[in-house]
């Protein structure tokens, strides 16, 4: 086990963590996920594809394909989603992560694109809810990332001080809404997500820190 040397008076004194992909190890089971309702619809499309057009930005998904009713065909996604919620797993440090940082007095929150009701359901499933002053899920609010508001709402209900807030997550969205925020930012790139992302890509998008493990990011905060 690493050894830290802890300072005194820490630069951050909160966390916001993205879910998806950054806690929960959840972007292979959303493939998967519009995989199967494709196929139901009898679309076939190749993984790449997928990701690229289905992961992050549904309106533009929907004037791509006007052939697919959206909003059942998210709903049915999402339904999926939470049916194979057991079959989840965490990246590699997460409780040890998180239960470091709540005994230093960091104060922890959690902002997803998913919505709260399997958010709720995988955070008791995986024990990790003690945690997390406060969480906040899709329908939790009107804009979503990179718009700003999923940061700034979270911000207010946890009363978090923008200036001692570091977010961390994985997708340029997490990084361009944390910068419109005004809040540090640090990337994770772990090497389960190459599949989802272009690396050098993502790090133009000019994070403050970027890293490749939890353990990384605890060793950070720590020592900030």
């Amino acid at each position: 086990m690493a050894n830290f040397c802890y300072n005194l008076k820490m630069k951050y004194s909160a966390v916001i963590f993205d879910w998806d992909g950054t806690l929960g190890m959840t972007l292979h089971i959303w493939l998967e996920a519009y995989k199967s309702e494709l196929k139901n619809l009898g679309i076939e499309l190749s993984d790449q594809t997928i990701i690229e057009d289905f992961f992050y930005e549904h309106k533009k998904t929907a004037t791509k394909y006007p052939n697919i009713d959206f909003d059942p065909y998210i709903e049915k996604v999402r339904k999926y989603m939470i049916s194979h919620a057991p079959l989840m797993k965490l990246y590699s440090g997460v409780n040890e992560t998180l239960e470091k940082l709540q005994t230093r007095g960091i104060v922890l929150a959690l902002v997803s694109s998913s919505p709260r009701k399997l958010l709720e359901e995988v955070l008791e499933l995986t024990g990790l809810s003690k945690f997390f002053s406060a969480i906040s899920g899709f329908d939790d609010i009107m804009k979503h990332k990179p718009d700003p508001e999923p940061f700034l709402y979270i911000m207010e209900i946890a009363k978090l001080d923008p200036k001692t807030t570091i977010i961390l997550g994985d997708s340029p969205h997490d990084i361009i809404a944390a910068k419109a925020a005004g809040i540090d930012s640090c990337l994770f790139l772990p090497p389960e997500n190459k599949i989802f992302y272009d690396f050098d890509q993502l790090k133009k998008t000019n994070p403050n820190y970027s890293i490749e493990t939890l353990e990384e990011f605890l060793e950070l905060i720590l020592n900030s």
